[in-house]
Order: C-alpha cells, then structure tokens, then sequence
C-alpha cells in the first residue's frame, strides 16, 4: 500500500495515540513557481533562516497495526444515516 497522508492526518485527529513519534520543527512551503513548488521545508529550531516559518508539530511515526485497524474499520462501516438494502 502506498503513503496515506490524508488518512494518517484524519486518524491522528481522531485518535492522537496513534502517532508514536513526533517533533517541533519550523516549517515553510515553497510557492515559488519552478520546479521545487509545493515542497515542504523544515528546519530545526534555531537553525531556521526566520523569513516567517512557523513552528508545526511533525509526525514522525505511527503504530501501523493501529492505524490499519482503524482504518478498515471505517472505511466499511456504514455511513452514518444509511439505508441498508433499501432502495
């Protein structure tokens, strides 16, 4: 299976003990135009060259038994406000 960015995002929030590992670091996107746009920067604190990054909370690792149980568990239970079998 490849990255999960989006779910591994929405599993922290549901449930932070899911993330093992994390750090403070300071971050910035680069929106120039080239070939880098879109890249995310991290710097550790104190090594950032102070044009305006902001220092994020980066998760590092995560308990991958817990997040694929999590996330088969939602991905086939009903949505809320289904109508099972009927038409």
């Amino acid at each position: 299976m490849g990255y999960l960015w989006d779910e591994v995002a929405a599993a922290a929030w549901l449930d932070p003990a899911v993330i093992t590992k994390s750090q403070k670091l300071y971050m910035d996107v680069n929106l120039d135009h080239g070939a880098g746009y879109g890249d995310t920067l991290v710097w550790a604190p104190g090594q950032q060259p102070g044009l305006g990054e902001q220092l994020a909370e980066v998760q590092q690792d995560l308990d991958t038994k817990k997040f694929y149980k999590m996330f088969v568990e939602l991905m086939t239970h009903p949505s809320p406000g289904a109508h099972l079998g009927q038409k």
